[in-house]
């Protein structure tokens, strides 16, 4: 799955509220507006709406939410890729490094933080499903996305677990590296951007995060998906392996699965600024986390591979 995000604010529902975090009364709604003007996909209108409306809230149940309502408004576009993609529609200035280097957050991050929104009226957040098989027959809609007792089919995957990842890029896991090279493309960055770090390897380099809680947890720089650089982990031999079950690798997602934020991903949001309802675990809870990963990996399940 490959992530979206734009330092220009873009060109141009129905509605949940969130409810509160942090003990602030505060009303998140997270709208869905669907990009299909001729209703062709509207059969999965309702299973969609119902997927993202979950989604979002997974993730706003940790953060700390301004005192004002606000609306999240996601734009779900049917596209001809194939798996799903997502983030921002735009970005929040944050500061000037003293190397002259302009740095960003998302947009939807901002809004969360500030109670700000950033571009109007205009969605604040793309989401892309591919049309080409994966929305009619890979994705599963739960017919209730909380109760995490139904089983996923063995043989397709989670929508809800794919669209809370997608969340993850619209609030955090993204940026404007080259994913290749790991270059910045001038004097701007990301709140992401600006805490990977390029480490050398006998071919091409690593990138790893470097922000303090995330390293905390980990034990070490977190190591980023080599060519997909906004997701955690990586096939063996390279470093990372132990972290392709975490919700925001790029590499793989298994069928018959569902994914849950993980305490590193929530690290990763802290470090790059947004308020947590509460602190993330202790660096003594990773090594019961990282064995329940290991559990997950050890389970033989037919596989989605990741788009990018």
């Amino acid at each position: 799955m490959h992530c979206l995000f734009s330092k220009l604010r873009p060109l141009a529902a129905l509605a949940a509220a969130i409810g509160t975090a942090g003990g602030v009364q505060a009303a998140v709604t997270i709208a869905v507006q669907f990009d299909d003007p001729a209703g062709t996909y509207a059969a999965y209108h309702a299973d969609l709406q119902r997927t993202v409306q979950h989604a979002g809230s997974a993730w706003l149940s940790h953060f700390a939410l301004p005192a004002n309502d606000i609306t999240l408004t996601v734009a779900m576009h049917f596209s001809n890729i194939p798996t799903a993609s997502g983030g921002s529609s735009t970005s929040g200035f944050l500061h000037t490094t003293g190397q002259g280097i302009d740095t960003y957050e998302q947009g939807a991050a901002y809004e969360l933080r500030t109670g700000i929104d950033p571009n109007g009226a205009s969605p604040d957040i793309d989401f892309n499903v591919g049309i080409n098989g994966y929305l009619q027959q890979e994705l599963w809609f739960s017919p209730t996305p909380a109760d995490a007792s139904l089983a996923v089919p063995s043989d397709r995957t989670d929508a809800g677990s794919v669209f809370i990842h997608e969340f993850g890029h619209a609030f955090g896991f993204n940026g404007w590296r080259d994913w290749s090279t790991g270059a910045l493309p001038g004097n701007y960055q990301s709140s992401f951007d600006a805490l990977v770090r390029l480490d050398p390897l006998d071919v091409g380099v690593l990138p790893v995060f470097t922000g303090a809680a995330a390293m905390a947890l980990y034990g070490a720089p977190v190591p980023l998906t080599q060519g997909n650089l906004f997701h955690l982990g990586n096939r063996a031999p390279l470093p990372g392996d132990d972290l392709l079950p975490d919700l925001m690798n790029g590499v793989v997602y298994f069928r018959g699965s569902r994914y849950a934020i993980s305490a590193l991903d929530l690290a990763v949001m802290q470090d790059i600024g947004l308020p947590m309802a509460a602190a993330v675990p202790e660096p003594g809870t990773v090594a019961l986390w990282l064995a329940g990963l290991a559990g997950l990996a050890a389970v033989a399940r037919r596989r989605q591979p990741r788009a990018g």
